[in-house]
């Protein structure tokens, strides 16, 4: 026999094995809570460490070598957790993850993640997921109240009213005490109440809207002399004294009159000043006599030229399809009144809106600005005798 050879070992005060690190003073219980939560075993929430963390993935492995039916339930409760979180969109997904594991006969399973998911999805308003989520879970099971419910909110909030008391209805008959069903039932009455409401009041604004269009219209058409340039107008399915803007003319069916909008120029300045309803009726004196109430903020303050008893009214005519060589300054009276105005022989009112040009009397801009158009005419009359 071989020779037993032993080894004894001294007995010694030092520990075996690598020396322990006692805590430091300076960290206290929280960063070490901290410090386990970051080792996947002690961790609360697996989402917490992020995609890179191998070790999490691993253990997220680990659920799938399960048997279907309890990878699938702890997938629903992952998802039930985070509906109670308020992240209704990962829920969907834990959801969604659980009724794709396949290989199991647990219709009350089944049918509750689709009771869940169309929970979730009504709180992300994906009411038409939600409708079909019920429709499978009643397939599966047809005495499901809990799916009956959640698509009446969602027919509910689709405004599909006739569906969402139908749901009801059957909700009811397999749950008789169904309190919050009972409730529900109360909203939708109440909400078609308040729809049909809605629409009686747009139909009648649309009535009324389309009453005063016609009623404008004769009142326009009989109106002598209006000239209108209709090339806008018609691309947009528009009356020739109409525009796509807020600012029309409209008929005051207590006096008869139109009013007009209208802006009132100042090429010197380069500004203008804006008339939201200028009565067909009123003339240009009265309506200036209010915009020049105060001396405008771009004239001179001491020696102001744009007063009441300073100034002249003209309109720029252009032929309807003519050019800007076409154009001509046509004076007119400061105390004619806006219908008379309008309907002088070369006045065209363009995209619903008149305008005319205020000039200070003996001016030297207004000399320039009235010899260009001279000049326009000068050499369009030139132009022609050529021809």
């Amino acid at each position: 026999m071989a020779e037993q050879k032993s080894t004894s070992v001294a007995a010694s005060s030092e520990p075996l094995g690598p020396e322990p690190s006692p805590m430091s003073h300076t960290e206290n219980l929280d960063s070490l809570v901290q410090k386990l939560r970051s080792t996947p075993l002690f961790m609360t929430d697996l989402s917490d460490a992020g995609d890179d963390n191998m070790a999490v993935e691993a253990l997220k492995s680990l659920s799938y070598d399960d048997p279907p039916e309890e990878t699938a339930t702890n997938l629903k409760d992952s998802g039930n957790e985070q509906f109670k979180a308020g992240n209704f969109a990962e829920a969907v997904k834990f959801y969604s993850r659980a009724l794709d594991h396949d290989g199991h006969d647990n219709k009350a399973l089944k049918v509750s993640l689709l009771t869940n998911r169309a929970a979730a999805n009504l709180e992300l308003k994906n009411f038409g997921r939600a409708i079909q989520d019920c429709a499978d879970a009643l397939r599966i099971r047809p005495e499901t109240p809990k799916a009956l419910f959640r698509s009446a909110k969602a027919f509910l909030a689709l405004e599909k009213f006739d569906e969402a008391r139908e749901c009801c209805k059957w909700a009811l008959e397999l749950d008789p005490q169904g309190s919050e069903i009972k409730r529900l039932q109360k909203l939708i009455e109440d909400t078609q109440v308040t729809f049909d409401r809605r629409i009686r009041e747009r139909e009648e604004r649309e009535k009324a809207r389309q009453r005063s269009r016609e009623l404008l219209k004769r009142a326009v058409e009989i109106r002598e002399g209006l000239c209108f340039d209709t090339t806008a107008a018609k691309k947009k399915d528009l009356y020739a004294w109409e525009n796509d803007s807020a600012r029309q003319v409209v008929l005051d069916e207590s006096s008869g009159h139109l009013q007009w909008p209208v802006f009132f120029l100042y090429p010197e300045s380069k500004e203008s000043d804006f008339v939201e309803k200028f009565d067909e009726a009123t003339t240009l004196r009265d309506m200036l006599e209010m915009v020049l109430a105060e001396p405008p903020a771009w004239d001179d303050r001491r020696h102001p030229k744009y007063t009441l008893d300073n100034v002249d009214t003209y309109f720029i005519h252009r032929p309807v399809g003519g050019f800007d060589e076409d154009e001509r300054l046509v004076k007119v009276g400061i105390t004619t009144r806006l219908a008379t105005a309008l309907a002088h022989e070369k006045y065209v009112i363009r995209d619903g809106i008149p305008s005319f040009v205020v000039l200070p009397r003996n001016d030297p801009f207004t000399t320039q600005f009235i010899d260009r158009y001279r000049q326009l005419r000068i050499a369009k009359e030139a132009a022609s005798k050529k021809i």
